[in-house]
């Protein structure tokens, strides 16, 4: 029985120093349109131009392509977060690629649990922060009102002080006048 081998892309890359695009393209396991579109997604992959214009990948540029393709494929990192974790270093890199899938699952399920929580702790901060804002509007709305009625309750106190000022003025002048008239009154009985 014949065994099977593994996909090229599995395969330990070959002892050259130089390679076709199709030769990377069967080493990464992409097809050619996907190694030059990752050539504008990421800035470290720049094959050479032969003399023919034809691309020349190196044994690096190999290697690089097949991080990127595990990133992608196996991993689910979208091109940005490979471009981000690539910017971190071969440590980060690495540290990724070397996890086991069951380990990675449960930091993935770990990490999705702590965002729904802290997705809820700040659906409740902000429905803490809509009371408080309800609460402060309704002080202030309050406030107005008791100052409308101050405002109202010291006019009133001024009317009235007005009011009573007049009458007590009103009186005094007639209490002069009726003691007055008395005087007179006493005067010519006296």
């Amino acid at each position: 029985m014949a065994t099977s081998r593994p996909p090229a892309h599995e395969q330990p890359i070959p002892e050259k120093l130089q390679f076709k695009i199709g030769e990377v393209s069967k080493l990464v396991g992409v097809k050619p349109y996907v190694l030059r579109f990752w050539e504008s997604e990421f800035s470290h992959l720049r094959p050479r131009k032969g003399g023919n214009g034809h691309r020349i990948y190196s044994r690096n540029d190999v290697i690089a392509l097949r991080r990127i393709r595990q990133l992608l494929h196996e991993r689910k990192y979208t091109i940005a977060g490979a471009r981000a974790l690539l910017s971190e270093g071969e440590e980060a890199v690495e540290a990724v690629l070397n996890a086991r899938p069951a380990e990675a699952a449960a930091d993935l399920n770990a990490a999705e649990h702590r965002i729904t929580e802290l997705e809820e702790l700040l659906d409740q901060e902000r429905s803490a922060a809509a009371k408080l804002q309800r609460d402060l509007d309704a002080a202030e709305e309050e406030a107005h009102f008791w100052r409308t009625r101050l405002r109202q309750s010291e006019d009133l106190r001024r009317r009235w002080a007005a009011h009573l000022k007049a009458r007590l003025e009103g009186l005094a002048a007639l209490d002069n006048g009726l003691d007055a008239g008395a005087g007179q009154k006493n005067e010519k009985n006296g």
